[in-house]
């Protein structure tokens, strides 16, 4: 007989996946998600370094900017670069892809560094099967479905969304790029206004929450 899990609680640690590390804005959502839930985000040096050499590698990022930005990242986005202690735990998290197990893994180690839940925050939700995690108490969820989890009315997304945007104006302010890369220098506008966020929500696969602002007022 299966066991039926029930639908968990967000928890108050969240371990980021390199992909949701890869988007600025994506960032900075991840940072107001977690000041609105009281949460404290998390990566390991394994997953720093597969965000950064896909950003250099694909011309997102200028090498010597990917530098620059790597000292301060976890300071900046008030986050914690934990000791890269996976390993103990690999055997535990068998049924997750090989190429992301030591992610599930690293998460897998701070539950028991906690004894609580921690959310395993990925885009690649086939490659982290829920069930098994869960019962592990890790929590794996997208970006997306945490959006619409914590908040999930419209009002409050639009407002989460907009404060998303003002920190990453205040982040790149700060640390400004020294230099811009062919994609940075096309990169679209900012959204401005509710239509504009809901075709920005659709091009960063943030669907079920363009989905709630699209509703009317």
């Amino acid at each position: 007989m299966s066991v039926i899990l029930g639908k968990p609680e967000v928890p108050h640690h969240w371990l980021l996946d390199a992909n949701v590390l890869f988007s600025e804005w994506t960032r900075w959502l991840m940072v107001a998600l977690a000041e609105h839930r009281q949460a404290t985000l998390y990566w390991t040096p394994h997953i720093e370094n597969e965000c950064y050499r896909n950003l250099i590698r694909l011309g997102r990022l200028h090498a010597e900017d990917a530098d620059l930005e790597r000292k301060n990242l976890p300071d900046r986005l008030r986050a914690v670069l934990l000791a890269q202690n996976h390993e103990p735990y690999l055997a535990d998290v068998r049924q997750v892809d090989e190429k992301d197990r030591h992610v599930a893994a690293s998460a897998l180690a701070l539950r028991h560094q906690l004894q609580q839940a921690v959310g395993l925050v990925t885009w690649n939700l086939k490659d982290f099967p829920r069930k098994p995690l869960l019962k592990l108490g890790l929590v794996r969820m997208c970006p997306d479905e945490l959006c619409v989890e914590l908040l999930n009315n419209k009002k409050d997304i639009l407002a989460c969304l907009e404060h998303s945007v003002k920190l990453m104006q205040r982040g790149l302010a700060t640390h400004p790029i020294q230099n811009p890369t062919a994609y940075q220098s096309k990169a679209m506008p900012l959204p401005q206004n509710d239509a504009d966020w809901i075709q920005f929500l659709g091009r960063n696969r943030m669907h079920k929450t363009a989905k709630i602002c699209s509703r009317p007022n």
